[in-house]
């Protein structure tokens, strides 16, 4: 009896090892997924938005100017905001693009529901 009691307690002590370096690897990974990943896929997806701009594009600066792309040069955009009005802007603050098409092709990711709902407060 008293063997069987001694393999029972040397089973229920930690022994470390695999175990322990689990405990501090899953949450690790958990947050490398949560957070970096989707960083990533908006980084991508901001670096496709920048590479796709050509001159007449509408877009949105990242601090709520709308305009429109008249020159490209390195690094600095040329937007059209009034009929007589053109500033000079980087490149890489253009957070969007301001035409109705590419907001609709944003919204095909989400439900159907969601897409519905909105084109009926656009209808009204």
């Amino acid at each position: 009896m008293t063997a069987l009691l001694a393999l029972l307690a040397a089973k229920a002590e930690p022994q470390g090892g695999l175990g322990s370096i689990l405990i501090l690897i899953l949450p690790l990974a958990a947050i490398v997924y949560l957070m970096v990943i989707p960083q990533r896929k908006q980084r991508q997806k901001q670096q496709a938005f920048l590479s796709q701009l050509d001159v007449g594009d509408e877009v949105v600066t990242s601090g709520g100017i709308y305009g429109t792309i008249n020159h490209l040069e390195d690094g600095i955009a040329h937007l059209q905001v009034d009929t007589e009005t053109v500033i000079r802007i980087a490149v890489g603050s253009l957070s969007r693009s301001a035409t109705p098409e590419a907001e609709q092709s944003a919204d095909e990711g989400s439900s159907g529901d969601d897409a519905a709902d909105k084109k009926k407060k656009q209808a009204k």
